[in-house]
């Protein structure tokens, strides 16, 4: 099971006007983070700023009197400034993800990393609940406040992951009624612990090979935006998955006998759809090949170009992400669906870092627009 442990620290400069608390998720291997932070904030001025991390994707961000913000990259950084109507003391809602860098088997989260705000107004004492992998563990705290907080957490069983099991538990034989009836309800155990977003109750179907490849925390990290997740056995070896969002996916698994349950051994996860005309499928490949050539060159207008101006997440935003992203292996189409028309995109970002880009699409004057974009991490 994941990991979580609750903090108390003092963030930045001293004082009792605000007050914290967070919601950490990491994969260190991957370098993979999500927040959700809520900040009571008594600001100085009209215009209160915080620092993030140079790739860090704003995906909330409200307060009780937010006009709007403003968002600014560097390679050092990212600078998001408010804009607020009243200057009085309010509540700022705010979650981000993005991936650090990865480092071996110790990551040192500190301020030239930049995973916490860097806030220009005070907080204290913010409570953090933060949540790691169940082979990694939080070590110290590296820093005492008022300073940014910075903190090490650690591998525990890295060797344990490379050695092979020293037992070999039969394989389930072809299923009879009463085998099939098992497995449909580990099928149901799984989907029910999916839309749960509970990892524990993932993994505990999981077997250990599978749990230390962070398949639980991938499973449970399935944006909400996707709705309910409903699933149907095919076979003893197929599961399609769908969402109400109308994603679909066909998973392919293998079951074995560990003491008196069944336990998932294998499972590999594969868009699906219905086959595009191939005028179509033809178009969205030379979209995406094109999108990732204007990447490479760092082309900002024609990407901008690409994207619809009212693209949900801002066009300033998502353009700064897709110039994030590593340009050198292709992009591969890997998921389409008709309605609403949307793609999946195959993004090999680094060796431990793999993204699905899901894209919303309508047709522009000359080219494919998007209008919306949602990323996942797959490892």
């Amino acid at each position: 099971m994941r990991k979580s442990v609750y903090c108390l620290l003092l963030l930045l400069l001293w004082s009792t006007s605000a007050l914290a608390q967070a919601e950490v998720f990491f994969l260190p291997e991957s370098g993979f983070l999500r927040v959700q932070l809520e900040v009571t904030m008594e600001p100085g001025s009209a215009a209160p700023s915080f620092l993030l991390f140079p790739s860090a994707q704003i995906t909330e961000l409200w307060a009780d009197e937010l006009r709007e913000y403003n968002i600014q990259r560097s390679a050092h950084g990212t600078v998001v400034t408010l804009s607020l109507q009243q200057v009085r003391r309010q509540t700022l809602n705010l979650s981000y993800e993005g991936f650090l860098s990865p480092r071996n088997s110790e990551v040192l989260l500190d301020r030239d990393s930049l995973w916490f705000p860097e806030f220009s107004f005070a907080i204290e004492s913010p409570q953090i609940h933060f949540t790691l992998p169940d082979d990694w563990s939080l070590v110290s705290w590296q820093s005492e406040p008022p300073f940014y907080p910075a903190l090490t957490v650690r591998s525990t069983a890295l060797a344990a992951a490379d050695q092979p099991l020293t037992e070999t538990p039969p394989l389930v034989d072809p299923p009879t009624r009463a085998g099939a009836s098992r497995m449909q309800m580990q099928v149901t155990r799984l989907t029910n612990s999916i839309n749960q977003r509970n990892v524990g109750e993932i993994e505990a179907l999981l077997s250990h090979p599978l749990r230390q490849a962070g398949l639980g925390q991938y499973l449970a990290s399935l944006p909400s935006s996707y709705g309910r997740v409903t699933s149907s056995a095919q076979d003893e070896h197929t599961i399609l998955f769908s969402t109400d969002r109308g994603f679909r996916y066909q998973a392919s698994v293998l079951w074995q006998e560990r003491g008196d349950r069944l336990e998932l051994v294998s499972f590999a996860l594969t868009p699906q759809g219905p086959d595009l005309p191939r005028e179509v499928l033809h178009s969205v490949e030379e979209f995406v090949g094109a999108m990732r050539l204007a990447v490479q060159a760092a082309n900002e207008d024609r990407l901008l170009s690409l994207l619809n101006p009212s693209i949900a997440q801002g066009q300033g935003d998502v353009l700064q992400f897709l110039l994030s992203l590593n340009p050198v292996v292709p992009w591969t189409v890997e998921y389409a669906v008709l309605e609403p028309f949307a793609i999946t995109v195959f993004v090999p970002h680094a060796e431990r870092t793999k993204l699905l880009l899901n894209l919303e699409l309508s047709p522009g004057q000359n080219h494919w627009v998007i209008d919306r974009l949602e990323v996942v991490p797959v490892g």
